[in-house]
């Protein structure tokens, strides 16, 4: 027995020295090359979506899964799980079959998770929709990836979605079958709004909800037994800043494995928590990192809204007791701007994500110091990296917070190249390009070669620039297509814009290139002050001066109260260059 006790306690040391060891290893461990992959200390994940809920109702079924605050709706992961499968079963009735592609175009709902799971379940390919989208901008992402069956919102803000469909095909109006047919949508088959209300050629949500039979169970079980975990699952549509959107097509592996690296690194396995879903769900960060997520990690998800407002996150969070809270830079903006401390309690929150655009450092302080929320951590992604590539850890210090300095997920190989295609030493700039379990399958029907990501390598090239650190730390210091060249100079405004944006006065910055005939280029400024204070143009430059090099401080300044985005949020810098030449006469 003394024997056995000696062993036990000699293997437990040697396992801690081993672990120690190698723990230290890694720290001191050191690139010279700007390439990096690390192994993580779990397996990677071979679930399905569907298995993933199944697996969390069958273990955690009376804990509570989403709740609509909007909609006074709370479900367990039992209800869910069960109101999943039905609807899976009513889309299987309906005649969509493995493989066949579903729109769903809606605002934050309870509908819009449920009808993510459903489809996952039934083998279907989710096809997110922006509730932005006018009606030339939905017909062509229905045609472009086929899709057989759309289920809507009635309304958000002015969108009229039925009215929408009918400047699209307009004899929907006249259609007294549930079946559509329509020469402007020929592969639209069925339309299911979530509305009581009967309207020509419309499925109602709830009664899809009812539709399944035995039959259409049957096949629902036959059919989740051969769903394979390379399947796609999702097609997300990039915001076509530069042309028309394309399709990324992604897999159940993608998404899963993302949301079981990004959940860790999120610190989501330590902690049952409640998240504040600001995000919308059509976009990658919120459908992935928080209603699936909070599925893998047994978490309860709460959506305060249809669409963004400061007002009903606070509110939520002090309602519902949230300990995360997931946001775009600009949302933690209008955060601190309807926040009072004393009329919202929102001492609950543990922990601050920022993704979905560069964080400036000065906001990253103010979210600290003003919302008091104790852990912040900033994601870099991309839709075609489904989506999360690199987040800083929750034992990072804050510089690394503020400065976006991130490491790469676990499994997840980074390099940076020159434009060459030659990897570059660290810390020097180049393309970060991507590769791994987080990589899309590709872009949906894309004909044109050049725009065929992966490479044959299965690389993706980001179009962003990096730069390496000696332990494999990336730094987005900006976008390729935005970088300014003014006589021979590079310059790269998210650099310029994360210094400006320190001044007290500066509420938001983005910098763009404007024609010049002498340099080439320049840059120019666009700033909008916040309420109460002023700024001029002497004053901003006043401020650059011996902070950054003078050929980086903008030319021209200009004072706005708004920016040019895409439906998703991101600056239009091509159509703020195009205004101000034509402001400044250039």
């Amino acid at each position: 027995m003394n024997c056995f006790k000696v062993r036990k306690s000699f293997v437990r040391t040697l396992k801690f020295h081993y672990t120690h060891t190698r723990f230290i290893s890694e720290i001191q461990q050191k690139i010279k090359n700007s390439y990096y992959a690390m192994y993580g200390d779990v397996l990677l994940s071979g679930s399905r979506i569907g298995q993933l809920l199944d697996e969390t109702a069958d273990k955690y079924g009376d804990k509570t899964a989403f709740i609509s605050m909007h909609q006074d709706i709370s479900k367990n992961y039992s209800e869910f799980r069960n109101e999943a499968d039905r609807l899976a079963s009513g889309f299987i009735s309906l005649g969509l079959r493995r493989g066949d592609r579903i729109g769903i175009c809606s605002p934050n709902c309870y509908e819009w998770p449920l009808t993510q799971f459903a489809a996952a379940k039934a083998g279907l390919i989710l096809v997110n929709l922006n509730p932005a989208f006018q009606s030339n901008e939905l017909a062509f992402c229905l045609n472009k990836a086929s899709c057989k069956a759309l289920v809507i919102s009635d309304a958000f803000k002015t969108q009229d979605y039925y009215k929408m469909l009918l400047q699209i095909a307009p004899d929907l109006s006249e259609n007294k079958s549930e079946k559509i047919q329509s020469n402007n949508l020929p592969h639209l088959e069925r339309v299911i709004i979530m509305s009581d209300k009967k309207k020509n050629g419309i499925l109602n949500f709830k009664d899809v909800l009812n539709n399944g039979n035995k039959e259409s169970a049957t096949i629902l079980a036959e059919t989740e037994k051969l769903i394979q975990f390379d399947d796609p699952v999702n097609i997300q549509f990039t915001s076509g800043t530069t042309g028309e959107p394309k399709g990324a097509v992604l897999t159940h592996h993608n998404l899963v494995n993302n949301a079981l690296l990004g959940g860790r690194r999120f610190g989501y396995n330590m902690m049952k928590y409640i998240v504040c879903c600001q995000l919308p769900l059509f976009h990658s960060f919120g459908c992935v990192h928080i209603s699936l997520t909070t599925v893998f990690y047994q978490g309860t998800c709460v959506f305060p809204c249809a669409g963004f407002d400061a007002v009903s996150s606070l509110q939520a969070v002090e309602k519902y007791r949230c300990s995360i809270i997931f946001g775009t830079p600009t949302m933690y903006v209008d955060l601190l701007n309807n926040y009072k401390s004393g009329e919202y309690n929102i001492s609950s929150l543990n922990r601050g994500i920022l993704g979905g655009a560069a964080a400036p450092p000065a906001l990253v302080e103010d979210i600290r110091k003003i919302l008091r929320i104790p852990n912040l951590q900033v994601g870099y992604g991309a839709t075609e990296t489904s989506p999360a590539v690199a987040c800083n850890k929750l034992i990072d210090n804050f510089e690394n917070v503020t400065k976006g300095i991130l490491q790469p997920l676990e499994y997840v190989e980074t390099k940076v190249i020159n434009d060459k295609g030659h990897v570059v030493p660290i810390n020097a700039q180049g393309e970060l390009c991507v590769r791994g379990h987080v990589v899309f399958r590709g872009y949906w029907q894309e004909k044109n070669p050049s725009k065929q990501a992966p490479d044959k390598l299965r690389w993706y090239h980001t179009g962003d620039l990096a730069v390496m650190n000696e332990y494999g730390y990336i730094r987005i210091v900006g976008r390729i297509k935005d970088m300014i060249i003014r006589g021979g100079e590079n310059i790269y405004p998210l650099e310029v814009e994360s210094y400006i944006s320190t001044h007290p006065a500066v509420l938001e910055i983005h910098i763009c290139g404007v024609p010049d005939e002498r340099m080439g280029e320049e840059a120019c400024a666009w700033i909008h002050v916040k309420k109460g204070m002023s700024l001029n143009e002497e004053e901003v430059k006043e401020f650059c001066k011996g902070k950054i090099s003078h050929f980086k401080i903008p030319r021209y300044i200009m004072f706005v109260e708004d920016f040019p985005k895409t439906h998703s949020g991101k600056i239009k810098k091509f159509e703020m260059s195009k205004i101000s030449a034509e402001k400044l006469n250039l």
